[in-house]
């Protein structure tokens, strides 16, 4: 994926078969920084660029850290403990945000304590 930040990013097949599902692609209406846009009309980033972003660097940290990722096309069955958990952290930085609302986290301050009760 052409990345004007990071260049490019690859990801592996499961990652890939998620970004296609309209839960994740409903990310790209839904702004990273909220209502800074009001404010800031250049100021334009989605959750979509967001979560692709934090893959991306969820497997340069693994990379310094030495843990190399999974072989292209590597059943799971035939990884190594190492290489399942470096696939989950990429998985874990793709999908971290598909649980937001509208305005990201004005949202969830403003409306979700009264959906909840409070809590």
């Amino acid at each position: 994926i052409p990345d004007p930040i990071h260049g490019a990013i690859t990801l592996d097949p499961l990652c890939a078969a998620v970004i296609d599902t309209p839960h994740f692609q409903r990310l790209r209406r839904v702004k990273q920084l909220g209502s800074a846009p009001l404010v800031f009309p250049s100021a334009s980033h989605s959750r979509f660029e967001h979560s692709l972003g934090t893959a991306h660097l969820a497997g340069a940290l693994l990379a310094q850290l030495g843990v190399p990722p999974p072989a292209p096309g590597k059943d799971v069955e035939d990884m190594t403990g190492e290489e399942r958990r470096a696939r989950l952290v990429r998985f874990a930085g793709l999908v971290h945000d598909m649980g937001h609302g509208p305005l990201s986290h004005v949202f969830d301050r403003l409306v979700l304590p009264g959906l909840a009760g409070g809590h």
